[in-house]
């Protein structure tokens, strides 16, 4: 081969290189993780959200270059957003260039990771439970052991007698009241239904399911009375069905005057049946009605999370965090929440530059409590912070299409530079 054809040969495959480095650039995928919770927009919005963040890309770029992912749920909270973003991140093959977060509003109501951040903070000491939940008479027990507490009548069954032998004492001399804890004597007792022998034991039929969600129907339709009426005449077939207590517990929250009371009384009832469950949403009303309310009604819920953390350890996150909150004071609870959320975003965007990845957070479109906060607390620091707080709250559809039109515009800056 001549010098002059090698010299041909060289420069013809050097530019295709050169074309094919150019062309890949300009064909690469930009991928964009949006994750968040859906607690105000509702799971539709979500998805409309992420549509339209979608559709403005390709009106810019055409429908190659830009790819965005929709991980979003009802209730994600910010260390929820955290795992899903450390889980994401860490997969070899992963090409995300940017993560957009919007996220906060959930963790007013979802504790679910409140104490990791404490504890990272100082502020949190893990405690070992007094009952193996493997046990197979766990739930008794545990049952037992709150009734001692409380000194509840209940504590008096017959398989309950010989432990409560001190109880009936310390009834008898101080009037049959419930022992002080921290100072504070409950007066919302639950049932201790477990402890009752008379109780029947239903699994339900097959119309079960369709009568529930007869039920959260109505009670959706704020057609409360109705609703109350199918609840407890599934409640007298099946007493041990907590998801039923968490219904009507619900149920009473929601109407115009709500009876707190009782839904208190529902939450507790429905947690000591099925204790060791995680997913019993009963923990989940409990935690809502804690960080929802103020007074005495707080006192009653940190009395009874007291009593059932010193048997079940570090097992559930809401009795583990309402332990930690430590506090009937509405301003004090916010105030802990909030140092939460930042937190955890600035761990997020933390782990996303370690990886070369930029991270948004997004403000709600829509009213949230957390709207005002992330915008003082996000805006002026190194964190980027899309600020949606003026775009058009008269309809959803729309205030959703303007929140990811200003999300795009911030990354389409970034693409461009």
């Amino acid at each position: 081969m001549s010098r002059s054809s090698f010299k041909i040969m060289l420069s013809c495959a050097l530019t295709a290189v050169f074309f094919c480095i150019v062309y890949g650039a300009a064909n690469k995928k930009t991928e964009i993780f949006y994750v968040g919770d859906t607690i105000v927009l509702g799971n539709r919005g979500a998805s409309i959200f992420s549509d339209k963040l979608q559709f403005f890309f390709d009106k810019e770029y055409g429908t190659d270059r830009v790819s965005v992912y929709n991980y979003s749920f009802f209730d994600m909270n910010t260390a929820q957003c955290l795992r899903l973003v450390t889980d994401l991140l860490s997969k070899p093959d992963n090409n995300t260039e940017f993560v957009v977060i919007m996220a906060g509003e959930a963790n007013y109501y979802n504790l679910d990771g409140l104490t990791d951040y404490l504890a990272s903070a100082g502020r949190y000491h893990p405690k070992n439970a007094l009952i193996n939940e493997n046990d197979i008479d766990a739930v008794k027990k545990l049952n037992e052991g709150v009734a001692g507490i409380y000194n509840s009548p209940a504590a008096f069954s017959n398989k309950a007698f010989l432990q409560y032998l001190f109880a009936a004492a310390y009834r008898s001399i101080a009037g049959s009241s419930p022992k002080k804890v921290e100072g504070y004597v409950p007066k919302i007792i639950p049932s201790f239904l477990v402890l009752s022998e008379d109780n029947p034991r239903n699994d339900g039929d097959a119309s079960s399911a369709s009568r529930y969600r007869l039920a959260w129907n109505l009670i959706n339709a704020g057609k409360f009375k109705e609703a109350e009426t199918v609840i407890k005449e599934m409640l007298r077939n099946n007493p041990f069905d907590s998801g039923l207590y968490y219904a009507l517990g619900s149920l009473y929250l929601a109407e115009s005057n709500p009876r707190v009371s009782e839904a208190l009384k529902m939450f507790k009832d429905g947690i000591l049946i099925n204790p060791f469950d995680k997913a019993n949403q009963s923990y989940k009303g409990l935690a809502v009605m804690y960080m929802s309310y103020d007074g005495k009604i707080i006192s009653e819920i940190l009395y009874f999370a007291r009593a059932m953390k010193s048997f079940l350890g570090e097992l559930i996150p809401e009795i583990n965090a309402i332990t930690a909150i430590n506090t009937a004071d509405y301003h004090e609870k916010t105030l802990i929440v909030n140092e939460w959320i930042v937190s955890d975003i600035k761990r997020i965007d933390s782990l996303c530059k370690s990886k070369g990845v930029q991270m948004l957070a997004a403000e709600y479109p829509l009213d949230a409590k957390s709207g005002a906060f992330l915008r003082n607390s996000l805006s002026y620091g190194n964190i980027v912070f899309v600020d949606n707080g003026s775009v058009s709250k008269n309809t959803d559809s729309s205030a959703i299409a303007d929140a990811a039109k200003n999300v795009m515009e911030v990354i389409n800056n970034k693409i461009k530079k």
